[in-house]
């Protein structure tokens, strides 16, 4: 329960900034996006599941805030996060830390790259369909989108880099969490 508390207020936290202050932290005309840092932390940090309940929350009130096309961030939002779930998350950090130390198999990728990883990829498909939206809608493509679509990414990979590290540390992620975890499982089997 505490966890799905900690999820909601971060989602509703990086929801506001979202809306409040990064107006003003514009680079060239461009704002990050912050909710698809706060997905991407908690899809590699607390699994599925709970990317898909703040995908949906964030999805809604962008919907009844901002949209012109009823229920079209709504369904975005949770497709998209859970389509890079897949690719990101199939377990919570903490089982997977669980399974590393017990086998000792170092091939899955550490947690401080799939964050800005997935951030990154969110962010390139929610640009890459607001960009396919506003084309259809008979809007010129031009460079220039191109280069605002690029620096929109890079941006919120640069914004999941510094925004990574409290938030996993205020959701638990470090501070022997994992360790705590495998030995309660190691006990668990014996």
């Amino acid at each position: 329960m505490r966890n799905v508390f900690k999820a909601t207020l971060l989602t509703l936290f990086a929801y506001l900034l979202q809306v409040c202050a990064m107006p003003y932290l514009k680079i060239d005309g461009v704002i990050g996006n912050l909710t698809a840092v706060c997905i991407a932390i908690l899809t590699v940090s607390l699994g599925k599941k709970y990317a898909f309940g703040s995908s949906c929350l964030i999805g809604i009130l962008m919907d009844v805030m901002t949209s012109s096309i009823s229920g079209f961030y709504a369904v975005i939002y949770p497709v998209v996060s859970m389509v890079f779930a897949m690719v990101f998350a199939d377990m919570s950090d903490e089982r997977r830390e669980i399974r590393r130390n017990r086998n000792k198999d170092a091939r899955d990728m550490n947690p401080h790259i799939r964050i800005p990883l997935n951030a990154i990829s969110i962010c390139l498909a929610l640009e890459a369909i607001l960009l396919t939206y506003t084309t259809l809608s008979g809007t010129q493509l031009t460079g220039r989108h191109i280069a605002r679509v690029l620096l929109a990414v890079l941006y919120t990979g640069a914004l999941s880099l510094i925004a990574m590290w409290p938030v996993r540390a205020w959701l638990g992620m470090y501070g022997g969490r994992v360790e705590r975890a495998t030995y309660g499982e190691n006990n668990e089997e014996n």
